[in-house]
């Protein structure tokens, strides 16, 4: 059934302030001056990048959950006055450890999780922060949350862990691009990719890659509503049955293909069904299960040695 949530990405603008007296406290009072902006917005979840982990803490001040600092009440603050989710970077202290997080806020301020960075840089090492364990999904009320931050982007270990376990939405707060990565991480995931960096091109993703809305130089936070009740199929079998849905359901599904990839995008914009249930009714095949037969049929057929 329909599950429409309403996304946005903020860009970071201070990296130029890293190492200068007072850093600290600009930051978080750009960031606390942003977060006010998007007040009013009727927003479901906010993605704000690692430069305010980066720049904006020293990692003696870490926060912790027990012990939340000015970073975590802020953003718990703002959750609770906005009804709203909140990815927010910051550096956690946890069992003796300080960590580069993202930390997941629900609207009643609770902080309902953490991802911690877990491929760090040698730098990163070097100054006293430690690794995260891997893969971290939090299941809330508007939908499957999975973090990665910056050079975790590079790894396909990671990738893999976030690709079976299938989250709706993985947020990256990041002060590194990536370029056509963001792109992979999504497709294989399956996830909307919502990306928040510290320049131009951070902001959202759809499960094929494909861009909702961007930051540049005049659009400072991308926001997008963003449709979690989804399923991919591949072309091959199913686009034959496309009119046949369109002719049943009308509006109340959507059947998004993009032009390049050879997979479609099944939404289900009705209260009644789910995307899943349109797949069942029409014989759909969905993409990973039709990319394994495949894998199956080829290793029948292929000739030993």
């Amino acid at each position: 059934m329909t599950k429409l949530i309403k996304v946005a990405s903020v860009i970071f603008e201070e990296e130029h302030l890293r190492g200068q007296p007072g850093a600290e406290d600009i930051v978080f009072k750009e960031t606390e001056k942003k977060l006010d902006g998007l007040k009013g917005f009727g927003l479901n979840l906010v993605v704000l990048s690692e430069g305010i982990e980066a720049v904006g803490l020293k990692i003696w001040e870490a926060e912790s959950v027990s012990s939340p600092g000015r970073y975590l009440n802020l953003y718990r603050e703002f959750a609770v006055s906005e009804r709203c989710h909140v990815a927010g970077s910051v550096k956690l202290k946890e069992g003796g450890k300080v960590f580069n997080s993202v930390a997941i806020i629900s609207p009643e301020g609770k902080i309902q999780g953490a991802y911690h960075k877990a491929n760090l840089t040698v730098g990163e090492i070097e100054a006293g922060l430690s690794p995260g364990r891997g893969a971290v999904v939090i299941d809330t009320e508007i939908g499957r949350i999975g973090g990665l931050i910056c050079f975790d982007l590079n790894f396909r270990w990671l990738r893999d862990q976030y690709a079976a376990l299938r989250p709706d939405i993985l947020v990256f707060p990041s002060m590194y691009h990536g370029g056509f990565m963001q792109r992979i991480w999504a497709y294989e995931c399956h996830s909307f990719f919502i990306s928040a960096l510290a320049f131009s091109g951070g902001g959202i993703l759809d499960p094929l890659g494909t861009p909702l809305n961007l930051t540049d130089r005049y659009n400072r936070t991308a926001i997008a509503e963003i449709n979690i009740d989804r399923a991919i199929v591949h072309l091959d079998f199913n686009w034959e049955k496309f009119p046949e849905i369109k002719r049943k359901y009308g509006n109340e599904i959507e059947i998004d293909i993009p032009p390049d990839i050879g997979s479609a995008l099944i939404y289900s914009r009705s209260g009644k069904r789910t995307a899943i249930d349109i797949v069942r009714e029409f014989g759909l095949e969905p993409l990973d299960k039709y990319f394994e037969r495949a894998l199956n049929i080829n290793s029948d057929k292929r000739s030993p040695g």
